[in-house]
Order: structure tokens, then sequence, then C-alpha cells
């Protein structure tokens, strides 16, 4: 009789678990809630908090979905893998260690002299410099994390109506921001007190992770605005064709022309990857049997805005590369970066201690008013910061990335293809900033990830 009941009991759980809206259902708030209180990477604690509270339901209903459906990882073992060891950094940065450990370990020279020359006993402590900040950081992967377990569970109807979602807080950002522009600095639609005054930043603290915002959503725009390939074509549900396409061809160019205002040059380098990669998804969307309608369309909904930009703000563009300007501080300050963190080899300094590290590093030479939080090379501060082990994990993610990607573009899926280029356009802006450290973009960056890992009964 017992028996009876638990099974009944787990028979329960299960198909609460498999409710079929569930992880669509917490992945919209996750997404609105990044969107508007995620877009500062600092002095925003109570509004991460609210994602990371937001991101709680989706987590939840997608480890109790994986864990409880069979089937549901087929073919994502090595993602789920590699998000169990990110996961892994700062809990194991966090673990206290006895004097006789930590003060071996490489850097700790600086600790271990303060104690001594203050009179004190060592304690117990643990590896990062910065504990509070390397659980804040902890803290801030669960939204990410979510989301890509979340991606893991949707299907192609999910996956259009979440890109959906995305544009449409973008485009209500780009609302915002033209009232930044026209406004002023003085305008009360900055959502932010340290901000770029003057400047587009729409739901963003800093204009340049609002251009990475749209540089990343334009393929994705394009993939929900051209159909899919033909074998697709037959699988899809009728609730896949969801409308709203007028909404992507406004998306396109209205974006290429903010990103001619918002003069971001990362952005403006960028620009040229992601127009080719929307007019690759755009080619691969175009069949003989409809003609080249997407393609065409695609081509002019790109090449019209950047010719308009040309022609009123080419000047203005081309003077944020000016050869005159003085020396970018963030290349004179990389070497010291570099630097620092062959110091701190192999562990690393702990998530969240650049700015510990880099002040005591700093030379007298770089010290000015501009406060320098962030290496602006993700990379360069993922060594500084998790050492060996944050380049092993990177290595791995590139290992399972490729081919991830060079499956979505031989699936004849636009979303799949799309979310592959979002990637590569958020890691490559991730050179000279830190995008992955705002959590609207975090999420994003997490929502493609997800797509590119779904299973393939998906």
């Amino acid at each position: 009789m017992s028996e009876g009941r638990t099974a009944d009991r787990t028979g329960a759980a299960r198909m609460r678990v498999d409710a079929p809206g569930a992880p669509f259902s917490t992945a919209l708030l996750l997404i609105a809630a990044a969107a508007i209180f995620g877009g500062a990477s600092r002095e925003n604690p109570l509004r991460l908090a609210c994602v990371e509270l937001c991101a709680l339901p989706l987590a939840i209903v997608a480890v109790r979905r994986l864990v409880l459906v069979p089937g549901e990882t087929h073919g994502g073992g090595l993602p789920l893998t590699i998000l169990a060891l990110v996961i892994a950094v700062p809990l194991l940065q966090l673990i206290p260690l006895p004097p006789g450990v930590w003060a071996t370990l490489p850097g700790e020279v600086p600790r271990t002299e303060a104690l001594r020359l203050a009179g004190l006993q060592a304690p117990w402590l643990s590896p990062t410099l910065s504990s509070d900040e390397t659980g804040r950081a902890g803290l801030a992967l669960i939204p990410p994390a979510a989301m890509f377990l979340g991606g893991i569970l949707f299907d192609r109807s999910d996956v259009r109506r979440l890109t959906w979602l995305w544009i449409g807080l973008a485009t209500t950002g780009l609302a915002l921001g033209i009232a930044q522009v026209v406004a002023g600095s003085q305008s009360a639609a900055y959502p932010y007190r340290t901000t770029n005054y003057g400047s587009l930043v729409g739901l963003f603290a800093n204009r340049n992770h609002e251009a990475d915002f749209l540089l990343a959503l334009l393929p994705l725009a394009v993939g929900v605005a051209v159909p899919a390939g033909p074998s697709q074509e037959r699988a899809a549900a009728p609730r896949d064709h969801i409308p709203g396409s007028p909404l992507a061809w406004l998306f396109i160019p209205v974006s290429i022309v903010a990103l001619g205002v918002i003069r971001s040059r990362a952005g403006v380098i960028l620009a040229t990857p992601a127009a080719l990669a929307a007019l690759a998804i755009a080619w691969r969307g175009s069949h003989p049997r409809r003609g080249r309608r997407p393609m065409a369309g695609i081509a002019a909904m790109i090449g019209l805005p950047v010719l308009a930009v040309a022609l009123f703000s080419l000047e203005p563009i081309l003077g944020r590369f000016d050869s005159q300007r003085p020396a970018e501080f963030r290349f004179e300050a990389w070497p010291h970066v570099a630097a620092a963190a062959e110091a701190y080899l192999p562990l690393g300094a702990g998530l969240g201690s650049f700015d510990r590290v880099f002040e005591a590093v700093e030379p007298l030479s770089l010290v000015g008013p501009t406060y320098f939080n962030h290496a602006h090379n993700d990379y360069l501060e993922l060594w500084l910061e998790t050492g060996w082990l944050g380049a092993a994990i990177l290595a791995l993610f590139l290992v399972w990335f490729a081919p991830a990607a060079w499956r979505a573009w031989r699936s004849g899926q636009p979303l799949a293809q799309a979310a592959s280029a979002a990637v590569v356009l958020l890691m490559a802006q991730s050179v000279v900033d830190y995008p992955l450290r705002t959590e609207t973009l975090a999420v994003l960056f997490g929502f493609c990830c997800g797509v590119l890992a779904r299973r393939p009964s998906a």
C-alpha cells in the first residue's frame, strides 16, 4: 500500500514538473526582470537581487524537470558539465582554509605580512582576496544558469516567443534612448545614476552594453523574420507561426541607426560581422520555391540604414577612431593586469577581486580621475581571478560551442543559427569590454547557449 502511494506521489510530481508551460512562463519573468533591472554591472545590489530572485522559479522548474523526466538531458551532458564547473569556481574559492594552507598560496605574501605587522594570529581564510565580491559573483551566476537550463527544455515555439520578448524589450529600450538623447544629460529617462549622460543607453548604464545588446539581437531578429528550412517547416506546429514579423522588420533598421547614434567603437567594428551573420541567416532561409524575398528584404533593411548612417553620422563616428586622441587607458593597463595575474597562478585571486589587485599594482603614471573597475578584457580578468581553472573551463566551452554552432548552421533552423552568431558577438565584445558582467547580457548569453544545447526532440 505504501509503495503504491509512493509511486502515485512520484508520478504526480513528474506530471507537475512536466507541465508544458512551466519553463516558458518562468522564463518570461526572468527575461523581463533581467532587461529592466540588470543593465548595470555595479551600484545596483537591490536590482540585481530582484533579478536573482526572479531566476529561482525557472531554476527550480528546470532542475526538477532535468532530474525527474528521462531523456531531457539527452545530448546535453557536456554543456551541463561545463555549467557545473562554472558554478563550482566561486564555491571552491569561498572554502575557508587553515593558515598553514592559504599562506602558502601564490600572492598571499601581502596578507600574511599585514597580519604579522598588526600582531594578529592568522585565521582561517578562503583563497579569494574578496570573499564578499566572490559571493556576489556566485549569486550573479544564478540568472544566466537558470536561463541556460530552461533553454534546454524550450521547444521551437517557446524559443520564438521568447525571442520576440527580447526584441520587444530592446525596442522599449530604444524608445527610452530617444527620450534620453532628446532631453540631454538632465533627462530623468536614464535608469542609473552612474551612466553615459547625453548618450543613448536605453535600459543600460553603459552605452557600450546597449550597443552589445543591439548587436546580439540583430541576428536573432533576422532569425524570427525568416522562415525555417523545408524539413523544419513540415515538423513545425501551427503555433510556431507567430504574428509580429513587422516588429522584427522594424527593429533591424532602427537598431542599426541606433548603433550609429551610440558611436561605440567596438559596436561600430562588430556591426559588420553582425550584418554579415544576419545576411547569412537570411540566405539560408531563402529557398527556390519562395524566391529570394527574405534575403532581399533583409539586405534592404540593413543596407538602407547603413547608408543613412554613413551620410549623416560618418564624421562623428570616425572621430571616435581619431589617431590624435590620447592613448586608450585600457591598453596601457593590460600589461600590468597580466603581470598581476601571473603572481596569483595557478588558482587566481578570486572572482570579483580585480579592484583590490589592480589598486596594488597600478603604477603612478596611470593614477588619475578614471576609475578602472574592470580590465575591459574579460578573458584577461578571468585569467587574473580564476587562473588555470577558468582558462580550462573556457577551453572546454569552446570545445562544446564550435560543433554546436556548426550543427546549428547545418540544421536549417534560423534561430539556432542566430543564437550561435549572438554568442560569438558577445564573446568578441568581451575582448575589449565586460558585457557578460551585466545580468541582461549574461541572461541573453545563457538563453542563446540553451537554444544551442536543446535536446534533438525539441
